[in-house]
């Protein structure tokens, strides 16, 4: 979804790798469209090959598929699907795709997809497995982060001078000021140290993941830290966006109904018990990224609501509404000075998406 954990250096990664709970995922589960689930999924599919790459090393943010491969939902689907770790030091999913070393693309944002459709690349987008990022900003009570207006004049760690964009963004939005004055960029990684330190007010996090170190000391959100996301402040966007070539989604087009399908139901069960999820990411899937169950498990539970909005209460899990994509999100895109924007129509087809509910 992000960079929301500094991943250990692999020597050989495997290429073929919640009462509250409950009840926020029955309640999720009732509100979403029905997928009748029982007996095979495509008993006269013919067999196919998904190859993908992952936005991130293989952790809690693919726990849906995770499932859905642990327990043969994509066998059922007469599929066969191949993965490719993402992370740092591995291209961008987006050229992976439009170089053929992948069909079936994941990448965290918009952005990048965006800027490699205006070089030329024939890209569709099919479906999207968070509905916002989880990323934003954490402050301590002292100095709380709470809406907007708070930004100014705090002093923000953020992890390059890319993310002063982000940051600007988020002021022009709310009709701020964006001015260099506003804040103060305090250059740092995504350790929580400095900010427990007092070397800034304010840092860029991942809600799944350096939250997670500040509840490891007893500290709570809300009274002793906060995070606000960027959606909350104004800067919505997408999250774990599956998409591929034309061409690729054309010659692909019921193998990829089936693979929404399957891995929809992968993310049904992963919501019901997180920490299964999880556990298939720590001991199986990304074993060799040394990932910490403990925090897997949290970072699973606190993923869940991204999968769901209003969209999805009305359409299914997974769905990109294009209306959104043309307002906020490009008028995000825009205060942030991407002046060249595709015409939405062109690039995002949910109709795979219709066929798998239908099925």
């Amino acid at each position: 979804m992000n960079r929301p954990e500094t991943p250990k250096p692999s020597r050989s990664p495997a290429l073929t790798r919640r009462g509250t709970l409950q009840r926020l995922g029955a309640t999720a589960l009732a509100t979403a469209l029905p997928l009748n689930f029982s007996g095979p999924l495509h008993a006269q599919a013919r067999p196919a090959t998904i190859t993908t790459s992952l936005s991130w090393i293989p952790n809690h943010q693919f726990a849906g598929m995770w499932v859905a491969m642990e327990k043969g939902y994509f066998t059922d689907a007469a599929l066969k699907v191949e993965w490719r770790p993402g992370g740092p030091n591995t291209p961008n999913p987006a050229e992976r795709v439009s170089s053929g070393e992948v069909g079936l693309g994941q990448i965290s944002g918009f952005r990048g997809l965006l800027d490699a459709i205006n070089k030329g690349n024939d890209l569709v987008v099919i479906a999207s497995r968070f509905q916002r990022g989880p990323g934003g900003l954490m402050s301590l009570a002292k100095a709380p982060i709470r809406e907007p207006k708070d930004i100014l004049g705090k002093r923000l760690i953020l992890p390059s001078p890319v993310d002063v964009r982000t940051i600007e963004t988020v002021l022009r939005m709310n009709k701020l000021p964006a001015a260099p004055n506003s804040f103060t960029y305090v250059p740092g990684g995504f350790d929580p140290a400095p900010l427990l330190d007092g070397q800034g007010d304010a840092m860029l996090v991942f809600e799944t993941n350096q939250p997670l170190a500040l509840e490891d000391k007893g500290m709570v959100k809300n009274k002793d830290f906060f995070f606000r996301s960027f959606d909350e402040l104004g800067f919505p966007s997408y999250s774990n966006v599956l998409f591929g070539t034309r061409k690729w989604v054309a010659d692909n087009r019921d193998a990829l109904v089936r693979y929404l399908r399957a891995e929809i139901r992968g993310w049904t069960e992963n919501e019901a018990n997180p920490a299964y999820g999880a556990k298939l990411a720590v001991d199986k899937y990304g074993a060799e990224f040394n990932l910490d169950l403990k925090r897997e498990t949290r970072a699973n539970i606190l993923q869940v609501p991204y999968l769901h909005s209003d969209d999805t209460k009305a359409n299914g899990l997974f769905w990109v509404n294009k209306n959104r994509i043309n307002g906020p999100i490009y008028d995000a895109l825009r205060a942030g000075g991407m002046d060249k924007l595709p015409e939405v129509e062109k690039y995002v087809d949910m109709s795979l998406l219709r066929d798998a509910y239908k099925r």
